[in-house]
């Protein structure tokens, strides 16, 4: 007789059970598919009216978006950007793809998000300013931008993007990859003093086209530049193209799904916050914490296992992975990278120390109630060798 299956909780699978596949008939009855189309207007506008900003770009990918944006805002040769040093190596790699470099800094412990207040440190004690520009000390780059990461969706405050722009003033886009929803004291993304945010869309993410990004801003001028260079600089109806510029249009397509995903903004970002306060109050153990961020849009939950070895962070994957419960741990910071080994970077003191301890949790939103006490009560039955 064969045993009965064990169920999978995979980190984060798309939820289609909206209009996504009415949507995709339409797109194929209309024989819209591809870069033009009805759905990539209405995504823009949704997206845009979700997030707070005054416009919104889709392209291809959340790389693209990043790539894009630094272009845009004249990110070029031997140039220098700020990033966290925890984060996906997109976000590194956006850089390297405008040929200047990462500057990697340390982030906060209780967000995982980049420490502003080591940031402007950073900057006053390693560069000069000179003719309204920041230059570094030793390697002589321009700093051009940061990108803060908001990690795991995690917000940013907008009393540090003040304080930073205040004293130093440099460009500010915000890779929000995975926080479409987050919030800073009950305000919009968009509300943020900053130039741009990148979203991606890609399956894993709390809002899914099957791929793809976005561009988001309050700016209209690099707005129109955004979409103009993402879509070839086409000038005109004959084939004229008035910029050396790129193919980085989202499809009809990837924006009909997208449009589903976002007519079920509040249900999704509800689901992500229940899924967290339901971990947050239910697995309970001295040797792990839950950091705190009320105004994230929790896109991954995950609690910090601060006081388990490598190998028991390690049996406790094989455990759970054994019982359909697929924890994960998550980024691998920059330092640890082959291509930015050698970049400049700040003490990265808490990025090295936590990045190992980062576990997160199956956080799909079409998990259910009994869903939440299994996987829970797996992870409590592990940890649960561990109490004094």
């Amino acid at each position: 007789m064969k045993s009965k299956a064990v169920k999978s909780y995979p980190i984060a699978i798309p939820n289609i059970s909206g209009n996504e596949k009415k949507y995709l008939k339409e797109c194929a009855d209309t024989q819209f598919v591809s870069s033009v189309g009805p759905f990539v207007d209405k995504f823009e506008s949704k997206l845009a009216s979700c997030s707070g900003f005054s416009h919104a770009s889709a392209v291809s990918s959340g790389t693209s978006a990043l790539t894009i944006a630094q272009h845009v805002l004249g990110i070029q040769y031997n140039d220098l950007v700020i990033i966290p040093d925890y984060t996906f190596i997109a976000t590194a790699n956006s850089v390297a793809q405008n040929q200047a470099s990462p500057w990697l800094m340390d982030i906060n412990s209780d967000d995982l998000n980049i420490n502003f207040l080591l940031m402007i440190q950073e900057i006053l004690d390693n560069c000069s300013y000179k003719r309204g520009k920041w230059f570094h000390n030793i390697s002589k780059q321009e700093l051009k931008c940061i990108i803060p990461v908001m990690a795991l969706g995690n917000s940013i405050s907008g009393k540090d993007v003040d304080a930073f722009n205040e004293k130093i003033g440099l460009p500010i886009i915000v890779d929000a990859a995975g926080a479409l929803g987050t919030t800073d004291v009950n305000e919009n993304m968009g509300k943020l003093n900053i130039l741009a945010a990148t979203i991606s869309f890609n399956g894993n993410k709390t809002f899914t086209c099957g791929g793809g990004g976005a561009v988001l801003t309050n700016d209209t001028k690099f707005h129109n530049q955004v979409k103009h260079l993402s879509t070839t600089a086409r000038s005109g109806y004959e084939y004229i193209h008035d910029k050396t510029a790129f193919n980085y249009r989202m499809t009809n397509v990837q924006a009909a799904i997208g449009y589903a995903q976002l007519e079920r903004f509040d249900e999704f970002i509800q689901t992500k916050k229940t899924v967290n306060d339901y971990y947050r109050n239910n697995i309970v153990s001295p040797k792990i914490i839950f950091p705190e961020n009320k105004d994230s849009a929790h896109w991954l939950s995950y609690f910090v296992a601060n006081r388990l070895t490598k190998d028991e962070i390690y049996e406790m994957y094989d455990f759970a992975n054994d019982k359909g419960v697929h924890l994960r741990p998550f980024w691998v910071p920059m330092h640890k990278q082959p291509p930015y080994k050698k970049s400049i970077s700040s003490s990265l003191k808490i990025s090295k120390k936590i990045y190992s301890k980062v576990i997160t949790l199956p956080s799909s939103t079409s998990l259910r109630a009994a869903d939440l006490i299994y996987i829970t009560k797996v992870i409590n039955t592990y940890l649960r060798n561990f109490d004094v």
